[in-house]
């Protein structure tokens, strides 16, 4: 399946399916070539096959290792990054090739963002999050101590090939934790949503479903490339999530389960405030458990999240902006910008700090 995706005057190919025999063709012209991916990825026999195919089609002057998942993405990590690729001689003409998860992707095209204030990249996502969203619309940054991807560029890519292939050698937890970006666009679309959770409970994710989720995205990022609006709702989850991985130092909960808690909280917190009622509440906690992810956290952890998610980049001078869901029969509508009371946020965060 081809999708095109257009950003601000820039179009580039979104491609789901094969991956191998596509990276040829952007390979053509480079004079060099740098694959960042992990060493978890690089074994793997998609990786190997891409690492091979990348030889065949260019001089292959650098493999960048990262460290796994979100220790990958640190300032310290792009600087040692930046320097190989200074070392291994790569120019403005150069390709550097993001191989792997959403952590990957990001790091890799944040690499690209900044090295010789900006060179060209190719995003080939492995796990299901990096196909239907992290790889998708040209976001990139590394995470602070304090706060995900607090740093970071616009920087879209020269294409995206997401094979569902790669999906095959992921383990149980990482594909689960994909379904709940794939739930967050079944959960911003209803219309979509029974068929996505179908596939969700069954724990997989096939070219129909991605290419059905990265649509959606597409579609929003061609109206609003810089998330001065629309583009909010693809945080749906997200403010609430960020603040739970950073409780769990980002590695008690993967990204994938810390938006489907997210979720949770943005669906309970728009029932404290009046916009829906216990019947939306009630489908969108049973789309995300039945695919196996959580809706609550430890009582503590909830604490923590509601602290740290004061340094989520939607926070305006009046406060946190949410993106929360309002009734609009038979469904619901998800909108951006709302203000939500400090004591309803708190209470939400009560609830969902409960042993679960």
């Amino acid at each position: 399946m081809l999708l095109e995706a257009r950003q601000q005057g820039h179009a580039y190919p979104v491609v789901v399916g094969p991956a191998c025999r596509r990276i040829a063709g952007f390979t053509k012209g480079r004079d060099r070539i740098a694959l960042v991916t992990c060493a978890r990825v690089l074994a793997t026999p998609q990786g190997r096959r891409i690492a091979a195919a990348l030889a065949r089609a260019a001089p292959l002057a650098a493999t960048v290792v990262l460290p796994d998942g979100e220790r990958g993405k640190t300032l310290a990590v792009l600087e040692r990054s930046a320097t190989l690729l200074l070392r291994a001689g790569l120019t403005r003409s150069s390709l550097v090739v993001g191989l792997g998860g959403g952590a990957v992707t990001d790091a890799a095209g944040f690499l690209s963002a900044v090295f010789m204030r900006g060179i060209d990249w190719l995003a080939v996502p492995t796990t299901v999050l990096g196909m239907v969203d992290a790889a998708l619309g040209g976001k990139t940054a590394v995470n602070l101590p304090l706060a995900k991807n607090a740093v970071g560029a616009f920087h879209p890519p020269v294409g995206v090939l997401s094979d569902p292939a790669a999906l095959s050698t992921l383990p149980p937890r990482e594909l689960r934790s994909g379904l709940g970006e794939v739930l967050k666009y079944g959960l911003l679309r209803p219309e979509l949503l029974p068929a996505l959770a179908a596939e969700a409970r069954a724990g997989r994710a096939g070219e129909r479903t991605i290419a059905a989720c990265a649509a959606v995205k597409l579609e929003v990022v061609e109206r609003d490339p810089r998330e001065r609006a629309e583009r909010k709702l693809l945080n749906l989850g997200h403010t609430f999530g960020h603040g739970v991985e950073a409780a769990g130092g980002f590695r008690r909960w993967t990204h994938g389960e810390a938006v489907a808690i997210g979720l949770a909280f943005a669906f309970r917190l728009a029932r404290r405030i009046g916009r829906v009622g216990d019947e939306e509440v009630a489908r969108a906690e049973a789309a995300i458990a039945g695919a196996g992810l959580p809706v609550l956290v430890p009582p503590a952890a909830a604490r923590k999240a509601l602290l740290l998610m004061t340094h989520d980049k939607k926070r305006s001078a009046a406060g946190l902006l949410w993106v929360l869901p309002i009734r609009r029969p038979p469904d619901w509508a998800v909108e951006w910008d709302v203000v939500a009371d400090p004591v309803a946020v708190r209470e939400a965060a009560r609830e969902i700090g409960r042993p679960g």
